[in-house]
């Protein structure tokens, strides 16, 4: 009280000619203290003090008062001293040192300063109410001695300090910001807290802060820190790699594990380009330089309120212009739509008024009939096609069967046909018009089909034929670099040489069109089109037009038959007149012209190495297939379905007997236990099998295929080659009817079990010492485990076959017999 008094008596000091005012309005510069002029001025319990801006009331029942208080001291119960008796400035330096003492630390007192230190006041229930609380803040705000934490050591083991870790994490990364985001303040302040708690028991926390805050700026003594962490146990395991860090302290990022964003990473290269441009740079610099003179010159409030009230006058400018556009815009957009909507209701108005005039036969009627016949036609479109593609696998080649009424065609289509047409032959017809791509189609030749070329035909790789005064030859080779044989991707490519032989005609070419049929198709594809590689040659006599093309053909070879395709076809020529450059429109008479030159058949060769070589059975070797059928397990898992199958009555019904006999596959099978574990069972586990069982011998092998596979995805895709081959010694014939595999990845419990009617949608039929080859890929999904193996699946299974009586034709018994495929692995490269 004594120094609020003195305040008081300084400030009442201050010359009659200067008003009080706070020093936000005068400085202090401009009031000095005139101690020479004092004033006294009466205190008592009611009196507020005004010292600068603020104001000390004296509350009710304060210690400190001076009248209502009996322990007052005696210069407060004292008569008030005049004028002339007081001395101003040693009141206040002793209350001042009196009022330091008590503070227990130095500060600023300047009474003219708007904002002093004021006395705290007592609470609602007095100066005890928040004892508790604070009592219970100091308690947790006390800090532990170096001494106590390095007595105290580690007290968590490992594996509590990582799971420590651990939620810290997850309450730092996802709970405390997912809070956040959805508004839950409190929960994300809780988490926040239950974060901070988990780091206090840690003493590394803390001791990792005050190390980065000591190498940085040489708060503490460094090694005295690290002997610290070391006694604590070092830091969590996860952040041990970060610890070895040269700057010597894990950063608080590392700590919980935060990953910096794409737009953070944006954003601090934006900076650093911000920092290199010397423009902005120099902008920077005199945007420092303003502040400096603020600062340097603190007298600036007038040039300050006038740039406030200038930014506050363009601001309201700007958004006045703003809303005057935007009402312009509105009334503009308004008045076009206004005017759309017009013409809008004007049209329609018209409209409906030629719909109405137009009566029950009118255009109404006719739009509503044109659009149902429209919808019919297009249904019974689609009904037709979708009957076509359906009858395309519903029947033989031979088309011996009769059309049941379910399946009619029309009419109209087959009326030419004098008997009765097959529903094979009748889609074969369908497709002769279109195969749905817009390509005509044409029967094929059976023996192409069936991959059983004729023992005397002459297989030509070229051929040459003389039409009218044309000579067309062509010659095919293989190309093995843009081939892929796993793929059942084969690429041709073929060279045709025209001549015109005419001594005095001139010819000019205008079309072309292919029969390209590749084996195991019952249908030929038709290629045809306007000129020759884009253009219409026109030849002179003698003259000679030669161009080289390629045939991409998704084949594979079929039996031991070597062609993969026959080709035939013409060119469409005319014949011009003397004087005459190009073809008239008579003439080309749609690119049919005058007359054609034949393109005689020829046949694209499979290579040696792709060709499937037959097998023939020797007598020397007959003690070793008789071991080899001893070793090899005939034992299979057979189907429930199997024994019930009916006799086929032929080789052409095997389709029906296998969909009966697979009608109700398993899906799935219980695995092996080393598969599942990856603790392959044997040393080294095999990528191929050769098994005998039956006379049927089937040999695997697989590829791994890089190209097809991404191990970042756990993708990995093999391709696997079979070779069936009939080494029955009795001259007996076998047909394949149906396949069935086991397939189960490494760490899978469960076996895929893979089965249905053929092999590659085929049934070949194998006489005996025949092979049938073909090449597929397993793309397997999987993880692999490459720390016990490089194995990433097994693969076994049979194939079901019938023996064909000596017609090739009848099967001898109605249960197939099992042709057994060993199991095998596809194994990784290394």
């Amino acid at each position: 009280m004594k120094l609020s008094l003195a305040l008081a008596i300084v400030i009442s000091s201050t010359p009659s000619g200067t008003a009080f005012a706070p020093s936000a309005l005068v400085h202090r510069a401009n009031a000095p203290l005139q101690y020479e002029t004092i004033r006294t001025l009466p205190v008592t319990s009611s009196t507020c003090l005004y010292i600068g801006g603020g104001m000390i009331e004296r509350p009710p029942g304060d210690d400190s008062s001076d009248s209502s208080s009996s322990d007052d001291t005696d210069s407060d119960s004292a008569p008030t001293p005049s004028a002339s008796s007081i001395d101003a400035a040693a009141i206040f330096s002793e209350e001042k040192e009196k009022f330091m003492a008590k503070l227990g630390r130095d500060i600023e007192i300047d009474p003219w300063d708007p904002n002093p230190y004021i006395k705290p006041r007592p609470g609602k229930y007095g100066w005890d109410d928040n004892k508790a609380a604070i009592d219970e803040a100091e308690a947790k705000k006390k800090i532990i001695s170096d001494e106590e934490i390095a007595a105290r050591g580690q007290f968590m083991s490992d594996s509590e300090r990582e799971e420590n870790l651990n939620v810290i994490r997850r309450l730092r990364q996802n709970d405390v910001p997912i809070l956040r985001k959805a508004g839950d303040l409190l929960g994300a302040a809780e988490g926040a807290s239950d974060a901070a708690e988990r780091e206090k028991a840690d003493p590394w926390y803390d001791l990792n802060e005050r190390l980065g805050d000591a190498i940085k700026y040489d708060t503490e003594d460094v090694e005295h820190l690290k002997t610290l962490i070391e006694k604590v146990g070092g830091p969590p395991p996860q952040l041990v790699k970060y610890a070895d860090n040269p700057r010597g302290y894990v950063l608080r990022t590392e700590i919980i594990g935060m990953v910096m964003s794409n737009k953070r990473l944006e954003q601090m290269l934006d900076r650093r380009s911000t920092l290199e441009d010397e423009a902005r740079e120099e902008q920077r610099r005199e945007s420092v330089r303003k502040q400096m003179s603020k600062l340097e010159n603190p007298l600036k409030e007038e040039s300050d309120l006038a740039e406030i009230e200038e930014i506050a006058r363009q601001r309201e400018e700007t958004y006045l212009r703003g809303i005057m556009d935007q009402d312009a815009r509105s009334s503009l957009y308004n008045e076009l739509m206004k005017e759309e909507q017009k013409e809008h209701d004007k049209k329609r108005k018209e409209l409906l008024e030629q719909l109405e005039g137009a009566g029950e036969g009118g255009d109404a009627v006719e739009y509503v009939g044109a659009q149902t016949e429209f919808v019919d036609k297009t249904m019974k479109d689609f009904v037709t096609d979708l009957k076509r593609m359906n009858n395309m696998f519903e029947d033989d080649d031979e088309g011996e069967l009769a059309l049941g009424d379910d399946a009619a065609v029309p009419e109209e289509t087959y009326a030419a046909e004098a008997a009765p047409m097959s529903k094979a032959a009748q889609a074969r017809a369908e497709a002769m018009k279109n195969d749905g791509s817009g390509r005509p189609r044409l029967p094929g030749d059976s023996d192409v089909t069936r991959g059983e070329l004729e023992a005397d035909l002459e297989i030509n790789e070229s051929s040459s034929a003389t039409t009218g005064p044309l000579t067309v030859e062509v010659s095919s080779a293989y190309n093995t670099e843009n081939s892929d044989p796993p793929m059942r991707k084969h690429c041709f490519q073929y060279t045709v040489r025209i001549t015109n032989n005419s001594e005095s005609d001139t010819v000019q070419l205008l079309s072309r069109r292919f029969e390209i049929q590749t084996v195991g198709s019952s249908m030929k594809d038709v290629v045809q089109g306007e000129g020759v590689t884009g253009r219409q040659p026109v030849l002179q006599p003698g003259e000679v037009f030669e161009y080289t093309s390629t045939a991409p053909l998704s084949v594979r070879p079929i039996g031991t038959t070597e062609i993969a395709a026959r080709m035939s076809g013409e060119y469409r020529y005319c014949i011009l007149q003397e004087g005459q450059e190009k073809a008239t429109d008579e003439q080309v008479n749609k690119g049919q012209g005058e007359a054609g030159a034949e393109l005689s058949t020829f046949h694209f060769v499979f290579p040696q190495e792709q060709r499937v070589k037959p097998v023939k059975p020797s007598d020397d070797d007959d003690d070793e297939d008789e071991e080899e059928d001893d070793s090899v397990k005939t034992t299979t898992v057979a189907s429930s379905s199997t024994a019930a199958a009916p006799s086929p009555p032929a080789a052409t019904d095997a389709t029906t007997t296998s969909a009966s006999s697979s009608s109700t596959p398993a899906s799935s099978l219980p695995g092996e236990p080393d598969m599942t574990s990856g603790n392959i069972s044997t040393t080294s586990p095999n990528d191929s099998s050769d098994t005998l069982t039956s006379d049927v011998r089937v040999v695997v092998t697989s590829t791994y295929r890089p190209e097809r596979s991404d191990s970042k995805l756990d993708k990995h895709c093999f391709a696997y080659n079979v070779r069936i081959t009939n080494e029955s010694k009795n001259d007996q014939s076998i047909q394949l009817v149906s396949r069935r595999f086991e397939i189960q990845t490494v760490g899978s419990a469960n076996k895929d079990v893979v089965q249905g009617p053929g092999v590659t949608g085929r049934q070949p039929v194998l006489k005996p010492g025949e092979s049938f080859e073909y090449t597929s890929t397993a793309p397997l999904s999987v993880r692999p485990m490459l720390d016990k193996t490089k194995v990433v699946a097994r693969m076994s299974g049979e194939y079901n076959f019938v023996q064909l009586a000596e017609d090739g034709k009848t099967p001898m018994s109605s249960t197939p017999l099992k042709a057994e495929l060993g199991a095998f692995h596809f194994i990784l490269p290394e």
